[in-house]
Order: C-alpha cells, then structure tokens, then sequence
C-alpha cells in the first residue's frame, strides 16, 4: 500500500534551515554534556523533520543512538514528568513506519500513546494516534486506523486543535482506501 496522508513541508528550504539549525544545537548539546532532557528534546525534534524531509533512516539512527538515555531518563521520575520522551518515541515509531518496520513501530506507538495519556499530553496523544492510525492503514488494517484516527479526531475537538481537518481529511481517504480494497 502507499503512504497514507504523509506530510510534505510546505517550504522544503525552511525545512532544511531547521535542519541545519537542530543539527547545530545537537552539536552544542554534545559539546556541553547537556542533561539528558535537553538533549532528548533537540534529538526528537531533529528526527522528526529528517522524517518529514524523507530522512527516516538518518532519522532513526539517530534515534537509536540515543535509545538507551531515552529508556534511563524515563526510569528516572516515570514518563509523566517528561514530556520529550513522548515527542522521542513518536519521532522512533514514525521513522520506523516509513522505513516500512511497522511491527517494530506498533509497540511503540502503543506504549507512547499510554504514557500521553497518563500524564495528560492530549495534543501529542492526538498526534500519535493520527500517526499510528496512518501506519495502520498503510498494512490494510482499516478498522484499527479508523479507531486510531477517531481517537484523535476526538482528541483534537476537545482541544480546539487545529489539526482537525488532518484527522478528518484521513477518515475520508480510509473511506476511499476501504471501498478501493
């Protein structure tokens, strides 16, 4: 099956400059031995525009470069107090999808959408859950996705997120996919 609903840059030099910028802040953030945190946040956010510039596998190997302090930071207070873990896995378990390891990226999306929920993190749950939803439409697995992407249509609602319209545009294209199959 095709990607579904992948998101393009609008602007793939502002893209790039970002790239550049975060690569230069992981730089100094290695430099400076930065606490995990802060190095986890700059690693997330990275990963996850190498993703959309079609990177995922730099993506993901830098990701799993910092793996471990991912796991040692979240044993430290428990997900809730750091919101950056939640950014991280979603960043992993998408590079994941578009490398096509969708089984590897499935426990991942659950247990970050778990965490999302315990700590109250709706506007990053709703996120997860749209990505897992999109992952599970590119296996064919339409049911799963349609309640993944409810979830987070419902999520976004009560959020006032303006992000709805994605959740509702990927509903529609299930639709069309599901009547296609």
């Amino acid at each position: 099956m095709p990607e579904f609903l992948r998101f393009t840059a609008p602007d793939p030099e502002a893209l790039a400059h970002k790239i550049l910028d975060l690569r230069e802040q992981l730089t100094q953030a290695r430099q400076s031995a930065a606490a995990d945190e802060t190095m986890l946040d700059v690693v997330a956010d990275l990963a996850g525009l190498l993703t959309t510039a079609r990177q995922e596998g730099e993506a993901l190997q830098l990701l799993r470069a910092h793996e471990a302090r991912a796991e040692a930071l979240n044993q430290v207070d428990g997900a809730e107090a750091h919101e950056v873990l939640g950014w991280f896995w979603c960043a992993y378990a998408t590079a994941l999808q578009y490398l096509g390891q969708r089984a590897e990226a499935e426990p991942i999306f659950a247990r970050t959408v778990a965490q999302c929920q315990a700590a109250g993190w709706g506007r990053l749950q709703a996120m997860v859950l749209q990505h897992w939803g999109r992952s599970l439409a590119e296996q064919g697995r339409f049911d799963e996705a349609e309640l993944r992407i409810t979830e987070a249509l419902a999520l976004r609602v009560q959020l006032q997120d303006t992000r709805q319209e994605t959740s509702r545009q990927a509903l529609d294209l299930l639709a069309q996919w599901r009547g296609a199959a």
